[in-house]
């Protein structure tokens, strides 16, 4: 049994389906959520916890039903304390706000595993605790958040689990020990070769751009007319098909300058789903994503204000300083940058502030690693 901490829970609902499959699967969980989620809290705490409903397979423990979590915090500092494992859910925008606070409340040694898709938070968050002194603490990512869920109150409805999904920390010499804290809750968790695979595998660098931008039309008029759309339904268009397979080309261009072995879109589809496929348009009509809900017609520029400065924009400069030339990536990163309103260069951390800038072979040297530094 591990003593693990769940700290928040967004729309995806992914902190309350992960704190209530830890505690089917018998782990001790303490469960809290960040100010301005508070109003989450009464229910739960008068419920003890969260009755979990669906297909026991998309979860991690195999069991549904009520699931009595440890303790339920009013604040960080007493759901992390003496947590060897932590799992934060946070709107990927405010990443770096929500977890500074947190620095000096985590415990020694502690292993904060962010269950996002992707969008580099290890690269973001372990330059801010070498700088704060907490180079105890790892912090892991990777493409893709662990499960898929819906919450109403404090009913939890799995609607899916990520097989395959591989983990990694700066320096990558750092994953075996993250590992070992990571592994009891998430049996199928592995090692990636580094931070470059998973930032370059968060499937929404591809996935989002290419299916926003043959939509964008449709999406408009749905709201004009005041109903939702099927992203996944009636926005799968051979355009995007078409797109989706140029944009994974020029990623794998990028994957083979930084010594990142390619994953194509339709095999991380398989590998995470179970569902074949040979190109980009039958992968986007696997049934998970066809299972899906409509969504709010403006949910396109939700997910570009994550997709733009922490995939899109980071890919691209990762690229262009490698000399290599990304125009299909570049191009979408202006056109997303207009629709949105702001400058995309210039919205989010650069490739210093993240530690990735240099030469493709320095970058690779710095985010392998050697040793464990001191201070573990």
């Amino acid at each position: 049994m591990s003593k693990v901490a769940v700290i928040g829970n967004t729309a995806r609902a992914i902190g309350a389906v992960c704190a209530s499959d830890l505690a089917l699967a018998g782990h001790e969980v303490r469960y809290a959520v960040f100010p301005e989620q508070k109003d989450q809290l009464a229910a739960v705490r008068k419920a003890g916890g969260f009755t979990v409903e669906g297909e026991a397979r998309h979860l991690v423990s195999g069991k549904t039903g009520f699931a009595k979590l440890d303790r339920i915090c009013d604040t960080t500092a007493e759901a992390l304390q003496d947590a060897g494992a932590v799992l934060i859910e946070v709107d990927i925008g405010r990443l770096e706000e929500k977890f500074r606070p947190m620095i000096p409340e985590f415990a020694r040694g502690a292993v904060v595993h962010v269950q996002s898709h992707g969008y580099w938070p290890a690269a973001r968050l372990t330059p801010l605790l070498r700088r704060a002194g907490r180079e105890d603490v790892l912090v892991t990512e990777a493409p893709a958040p662990t499960h898929a869920a819906r919450i109403e109150g404090t009913v939890v409805s799995a609607k899916g689990l990520r097989k395959g999904i591989r983990i990694a920390t700066v320096p990558a010499s750092r994953s075996p020990r993250a590992l070992a804290a990571l592994q009891p809750l998430f049996p199928d968790f592995a090692a990636a070769s580094s931070v470059l695979q998973t930032g370059l595998e968060n499937l929404n660098l591809i996935v989002h751009p290419a299916m926003v931008l043959p939509n964008v039309g449709a999406m408009d008029r749905a709201k004009l007319e005041g109903r939702k759309f099927g992203f996944y339904q009636e926005g799968v268009v051979p355009a995007a098909g078409v797109l989706g397979d140029a944009l994974d080309a020029e990623r794998r261009l990028v994957c083979e300058a930084y010594g990142v072995v390619h994953t194509p879109m339709a095999l991380a589809i398989e590998q995470y789903y179970g569902y074949r496929s040979s190109t980009f348009y039958e992968a986007m009509q696997n049934p998970v994503y066809r299972s899906l809900p409509p969504f709010h017609p403006d949910i396109w520029r939700a997910w570009s204000s994550d997709d733009l400065p922490y995939a899109i924009v980071p890919c691209v400069e990762l690229a262009e300083q490698a000399g290599i030339k990304v125009p299909l990536h570049r191009a979408f990163a202006e056109i997303l940058g207009v629709l949105l309103g702001v400058d995309a260069w210039r919205c989010g951390p650069s490739l210093a502030d993240m530690d990735l800038a240099g030469s493709p072979q320095a970058v690779r040297e710095r985010v392998l690693g050697a040793r464990e530094p001191d201070g573990r």
